[in-house]
C-alpha cells in the first residue's frame, strides 16, 4: 500500500470501511426487444401572441426527419427536464444540438473510476481526457450535468460496481475528491475549460443485491446498506472540502421489483442506509420509477407522484424532512412485443411523468433514454439509434417549453375533473394566466368543466386543436367545457 496521498489540502483520511460492499449499474426492470422506429419531419408554424405555446406541430408525416438548422436555436432556460446518454458528450453521436432543440436541461452522465485509474496511481497520472471532453462540451451547451460515478477498477474492488473491498476506502475517497476539484470551475486544477459539474451521485440501483447481476457489471450494494452509508459518510466531507456548492445525491433507487417479487432488489436497502445514519451524508433524495409499477404506488398518490409520496414518508420515519429529492430514471417505450405501447403511448408519458414530476416538487426528473439503448433495453429512446427524433421528442419538446417555464399551482381534484379516472394539474404561465395538463388514465373520453371564459386547447405534441368560448354549450356561465381523453392536453386561458 502506498502512502496516502493529498488532493486539495491535508487532510485526516477516514479508515477502512469493514466488511463486503455492492456494486452498481442499473439492470432492466422490463426485457425488451428493440424495433425499428419511424422517423417524423414536423413543421412549424405560428401561434397567437399571447400564448405560450410559441410554436405547433402541424403535421406527423412518415419521411425522414432532417434537422432543421435555419432556426436559432433557442437559449436552454433551468427547468426540471432531463435525458439520460451514455458514451461521451463531445462526439457526434451524443445529438447534443437534438437535445437543445429538445430543450433539456439537465444530461445525466457518468465517470468511470477504472477508465480514469485503470491501475493504482498518484491523481497527476489520472487519464481525465475523455471526461474533460465530454463534461466541457455539454456545459459550453448549455446543459447541466448530474454525474454519476461508478464502474470499480479490478485491482480496488472484487465488483465492477460493488464493495471497494481489495484496498482501503482512501484509494476511492482520493479520487473522488480529485474529480470533484478539477470539475468545480474555480480555476484551481480544473479541467481544460473548467466544466461545472455540481451534482454528483454513487452508483446507479445501488439497492440491486443479485450476485449474478454483479457478476455481469451490475450494482450490487442491496445486502450491504450500512456500508453503502459508511461510503457516503466517508466521501462526503472530502466532496463539500472540495466544491462547497456540491450536491450529493443518493444513488438512483430502484426501490421495486424487490427479491420478495422475485426480482433482484432489496426492500431494506434504504432503511439500513437510514439506520446507518446515512441520511446525514447525501444532500439529495434519489429514486427511479417506471410505470409498470404503478398500482405499487397508487395507494400514495398517482404514478410518479405515489412513489415520491411514499419515500418522503420513509425518510420522515427517520427524522429526515425536507430533503430534496429528485428521479434520474423515468420513462416508457414506444414498442414491446409483450406490454402494448406506440409511439403515441409514449408521447403520453412524456407528459405524465414530467408532470407529476413537478406536482412533486422534484428538483429535476430525468427521461430514460435520450438514444434508444439496444436490445438489452430496449427502445425506451426519444431518439431512434441512428438519431431520428421519434413523435416523443416533439412531446418532450412541446412540454419542456410550456410546463417546464409555468409555476406549478395544485392538483385538481376527482370531484373538480368529474371522475377518478381523470388527472390534471393546475399552474400558471409566465405572465401568470391558468394553465391546466388533463388527461384520461384509461381509453375513455369524458367531459371536463373549467372555470374559463376563453381558452386555447392544444394538444400534446403542441397544435393548436380549438379555441373554446364560455357561450360554446350554449351556457353563459363563466366556465368553458371540454372532452379529455387518453391524450393529454393543454388548456391554456386566454385574455
Amino acid at each position: 500500500m502506498r502512502p496516502r496521498r493529498l488532493i486539495r489540502h491535508t487532510r485526516s483520511w477516514i479508515a477502512t470501511i469493514g466488511g463486503a460492499s455492492v456494486a452498481l449499474m442499473a439492470l432492466a426492470l422490463l426485457g425488451i426487444a428493440p424495433s425499428a422506429e419511424e422517423a417524423y419531419a414536423v413543421p412549424f408554424g405560428g401561434t397567437p401572441k399571447t400564448s405560450v405555446f410559441q410554436e405547433t406541430v402541424s403535421s406527423v408525416t412518415h419521411t425522414l426527419f432532417l434537422p432543421v438548422v435555419a432556426r436559432e436555436y433557442e437559449p436552454l432556460v433551468p427547468t426540471v427536464f432531463g435525458i439520460q446518454t451514455y458514451g461521451g458528450l463531445h462526439l457526434p453521436t451524443a445529438g447534443l444540438t437534438l437535445a437543445q432543440q429538445a430543450r433539456a436541461y439537465w444530461i445525466r452522465s457518468d465517470i468511470w473510476w477504472a477508465g480514469v485509474e485503470p491501475t493504482d496511481r498518484l491523481p497527476k497520472d489520472y487519464q481525465f481526457a475523455f471526461y474533460d471532453a465530454s463534461f466541457l462540451s455539454a456545459t459550453r451547451a448549455g446543459f447541466q450535468l448530474v454525474v454519476t460515478i461508478w464502474g470499480n477498477p479490478s485491482w480496488a474492488a472484487t465488483y465492477v460496481n460493488g464493495p471497494i473491498d481489495k484496498v482501503d476506502i482512501g484509494e476511492f475517497v482520493e479520487f473522488v475528491g480529485t474529480v470533484v476539484e478539477r470539475y468545480d470551475g474555480d480555476g484551481w486544477e480544473d479541467a481544460p475549460g473548467s466544466p461545472v459539474i455540481d451534482y454528483w451521485e454513487f452508483y446507479n440501483e445501488p439497492d440491486n443485491g443479485s450476485r449474478l447481476a454483479a457478476e455481469r457489471g451490475g450494482a450490487y450494494w442491496g445486502h450491504f446498506g450500512a456500508d453503502y452509508a459508511r461510503m457516503l459518510c466517508t466521501v462526503y466531507p472530502v466532496i463539500k472540502d472540495a466544491n462547497p456548492r456540491a450536491q450529493v445525491a443518493l444513488g438512483g433507487l430502484a426501490y421495486d421489483w424487490f427479491e420478495d417479487q422475485n426480482g433482484p432488489f432489496v426492500r431494506k436497502f434504504l432503511d439500513d442506509v437510514l439506520a446507518a445514519g446515512g441520511g446525514n451524508c447525501f444532500d439529495v433524495m434519489n429514486f427511479h420509477y417506471y410505470p409498470a409499477f404503478e398500482s405499487t404506488w397508487s395507494p400514495y398518490g398517482p404514478g410518479l407522484s405515489g412513489k415520491a409520496n411514499y419515500l418522503r414518508n420513509k425518510l420522515a420515519q427517520y427524522g429526515i424532512v425536507n430533503k430534496p429529492m429528485i428521479c434520474t430514471e423515468t420513462g416508457w417505450f414506444s414498442h414491446h412485443t409483450n406490454i402494448p405501447s406506440t409511439p403515441e403511448i409514449q408521447s403520453r408519458y412524456v407528459i405524465k411523468l414530467f408532470a407529476q414530476s413537478i406536482a412533486s416538487d422534484l428538483g429535476l426528473s430525468i427521461w430514460f433514454s435520450w438514444i434508444d439503448p439496444g436490445p438489452f433495453y430496449g427502445d425506451f429512446g426519444l431518439l431512434t439509434q441512428d438519431l431520428q427524433p421519434k413523435s416523443a421528442f416533439y412531446a418532450y419538446r412541446i412540454a419542456a417549453k410550456v410546463l417546464g417555464r409555468a409555476s406549478f399551482r395544485r392538483a385538481l381534484s376527482s370531484s373538480e375533473l368529474g371522475s377518478p379516472a381523470l388527472e390534471g394539474y393546475l399552474l400558471a404561465t409566465p405572465d401568470g394566466r391558468d394553465l391546466y395538463v388533463l388527461w384520461s388514465n384509461d381509453e375513455v373520453t369524458r367531459t371536463v368543466t373549467l372555470p374559463i371564459l376563453t381558452a386555447h386547447i392544444t394538444d400534446m405534441y403542441g397544435n393548436l386543436a380549438a379555441t373554446v368560448i364560455d357561450r360554446d354549450d350554449g351556457w353563459v356561465d363563466g366556465r368553458i367545457r371540454l372532452s379529455v381523453g387518453p391524450n393529454p392536453v393543454y388548456v391554456e386561458a386566454m385574455p
